[in-house]
């Protein structure tokens, strides 16, 4: 493919430490920019297994950073290293990587919205500014930050994109989720703000039979979530009693042990249910095939799903350090007919086992007019700030 503007290069800063979802963004973001651009990632969570990065994108990946759920503080993905030794790694990676690429346009995923590396990304943006002044600036977010309330920090937030940024990317559908549903600061951002659509990955057409459905589970990263697989798991075989169906789970994709799942699995000597190992492509084709979606109320999971018209069935889980972002996400795509809900409560055999049965035999989705062309119309966007 002959790319144009083959000479503006775009570098961007990506940083998950739970599941995957801004990896995902991300990436797929990269594919579309790259036949515009050269296109740039610093990568700076854990890598993952069995996700492809686009051909044509540079993806540089920094030690690894990641946080579990119940604890304050961040951790490297190698042991062996200090956290500020990680740190001042990545930092020297950052630096020669700015100098030898002089970026055009510097997009940060996610930050300032969410401030845990506050220090790097802020060296990164003045040190391309210093190389390069008349550098863009652009945030790229996804379309809810935290909750309904905002957060403490919120008046820095618009501090920081009103200095250093010329551009904030929501990737929404204002239709349903508007940035100020979660920021309520919005007025006092001072730069445009533009909802791009949602982003979402090629999903092949194939057909599903739903004269012997299948439900997909997953947990996309998988640090997060398990109970909720151990319980479908525990309700296939009174699920199965009622409605022939096959049941396909995914492990997540940092999941270093399924052993108790597989154990389960094997007890029940069922020929309906498979255990896959975490695979992007794979999850993509089986999510075509598949006639009930069961998964947590991550941006890639409920977007997906939504767009070839699954029938979802959410899982809404309490976060430790009370995050509410998937909740509030839940909540509204529930309100709009689009979803329903599984609570803890819920996830009891006999009552998770009446919720998929009533289901299954109610697949219908309603219409759902979701802009999806986050990546076209984010191409188009950054080619115009850079004409301005």
């Amino acid at each position: 493919m002959i790319q144009k503007n083959i000479h503006i290069k775009i570098l961007i800063h990506c940083q998950y430490v739970y599941g995957i979802g801004h990896l995902v963004r991300t990436l797929e973001l990269a594919k579309g920019l790259s036949s515009r651009f050269r296109v740039y990632i610093l990568n700076g969570g854990e890598a993952v297994p069995n996700f492809d990065i686009p051909l044509l994108v540079n993806c540089i990946q920094l030690p690894g950073i990641y946080k579990n759920e119940t604890e304050d503080h961040l951790t490297p993905v190698d042991p062996s290293q200090s956290l500020a030794e990680c740190f001042q790694m990545r930092q020297n990676i950052i630096i020669t990587s700015i100098k030898e690429i002089e970026p055009d346009i510097v997009i940060t995923e996610h930050f300032p919205f969410g401030l845990l590396f506050e220090t790097e990304v802020i060296h990164l943006i003045h040190k391309a500014k210093s190389i390069k002044p008349k550098v863009k600036i652009v945030n790229s977010v996804r379309d809810i930050i935290e909750s309904s309330k905002g957060g403490k920090k919120d008046n820095y937030v618009c501090s920081l994109i009103n200095e250093l940024y010329d551009l904030v990317l929501v990737h929404g559908d204002e239709k349903f989720v508007n940035l100020s549903h979660s920021f309520p600061l919005i007025n006092k951002i001072q730069i445009p703000i533009v909802q791009t659509g949602y982003i979402v990955r090629t999903i092949p057409a194939t057909h599903q039979n739903n004269s012997y459905p299948t439900i997909l589970i997953s947990v996309a990263g998988g640090r997060i979530g398990n109970e909720l697989i151990e319980a479908v798991i525990d309700s296939h075989a009174s699920i199965k009693a009622k409605k022939k169906h096959q049941l396909l789970l995914f492990s997540g994709a940092f999941q270093k042990d399924f052993k108790q799942q597989y154990d389960k699995v094997r007890l029940l000597e069922s020929d309906d249910i498979t255990i896959e190992k975490f695979d992007g492509d794979q999850y993509l084709n089986h999510l075509s095939k598949a006639s009930l979606i069961i998964c947590l109320g991550g941006y890639n999971s409920i977007i997906e799903a939504l767009s070839i018209k699954k029938p979802l069935l959410v899982y809404s889980r309490d976060f430790a350090g009370g995050n509410k972002e998937q909740n509030l996400r839940i909540e509204i795509f529930e309100k709009s007919g689009h979803l329903e809900i599984i609570l803890a409560e819920d996830l009891k055999a006999e009552k998770l086992s009446t919720l998929i049965l009533n289901k299954l035999n109610n697949l219908e989705v309603p219409v759902l007019d979701l802009n999806v062309d986050g990546v076209q119309n984010s191409c188009t966007i950054l080619s115009n700030l850079l004409n301005q």
